[in-house]
Parts: structure tokens; C-alpha cells; sequence
């Protein structure tokens, strides 16, 4: 339906002030305009260094991402490890959610925006440094 498409986009719109704090993005962030920083290693090691310093600093997991992406890093390897984390230590719904939205979206995205995007959602996924949920080691300590 039409119309309420275009209610769920303005709806979307209003909320996206209230997050800007949550993320703790810091004033004159704009996501446009972000310079990549090259994260260390290539590949996998790439994208195990930009997940480790996920949770210290996200401006540079932002940036290294960014700059992963941009020099040819394999974005499904990138999705893989987010959601292989998420699985592992994600403790509220809205983990799941907004990492499978942020995969599912990043396709449909144009190319000239898309690893910004993906690049950006660092801010909302979990790092490697985060604790297992409870769960995983319940599920461990079954098999």
C-alpha cells in the first residue's frame, strides 16, 4: 500500500534524532563525509581487527570498514562476521533486527552510498570484545 509506505518512511525519518544520541555519534559527524582509516591486516584479519576495536573506539571501526570496503574487502565477509557475532552475543531483539535489516538493506542500496551505510552500522552491531550470551554457554555446556 502506498500510503502506508510513504507514513512508515516519515515515521522512520522522525525517529532517526532520537538514535543520534544513543550512538554517541559526536558533533559534525556526518556520514557523507567520514575519512576511511585503514584497518590492519587484509581480509579476514581485516575484518577481525575492525570487530576487536568495535567496542573502544566506533568512530575508527566506522572508518576502517569504511575503508575495507572501499579497497575491494568482501562485504559478505564483513556481514558474516557481524552476524556470527550478533548470534553470539547479542542479548535484546533488536540486535537481531537491526543487523538483518542493515544486510538485507545494504543490496538494494545505490553503490555510491552502500559501504558508507554498512560502514556506519558498526555503531549498532557488537564487537568481538563483547561477553557471550548467556545462552551460547548454556548451549555449549549441552552439547
Amino acid at each position: 500500500n502506498d500510503e502506508t509506505r510513504r507514513f512508515l518512511l516519515l515515521q522512520n525519518a522522525s525517529f532517526l534524532p532520537l538514535f543520534r544520541n544513543d550512538a554517541e555519534v559526536k558533533d559534525g559527524f556526518e556520514i557523507d563525509r567520514f575519512e576511511p582509516l585503514a584497518p590492519g591486516g587484509t581480509d579476514a584479519a581485516a575484518v577481525a581487527d575492525i570487530f576487536s576495536g568495535a567496542n573502544d573506539d566506533k568512530m575508527a571501526a566506522a572508518r576502517k570498514t569504511f575503508s575495507y570496503l572501499q579497497t575491494g574487502g568482501d562485504p559478505k565477509a564483513f556481514m558474516d562476521t557481524a552476524q556470527r557475532l550478533i548470534y553470539m552475543k547479542g542479548t535484546d531483539a533488536h540486535d537481531y533486527k537491526f543487523s538483518t535489516a542493515v544486510i538485507e538493506d545494504y543490496q538494494h542500496l545505490s553503490p555510491a552510498v552502500r559501504n558508507r551505510f554498512l560502514a556506519a552500522s558498526v555503531y549498532w552491531l557488537k564487537s568481538s570484545a563483547d561477553r557471550d550470551n548467556p545462552l551460547v554457554a548454556r548451549s555449549r555446556a549441552a552439547l
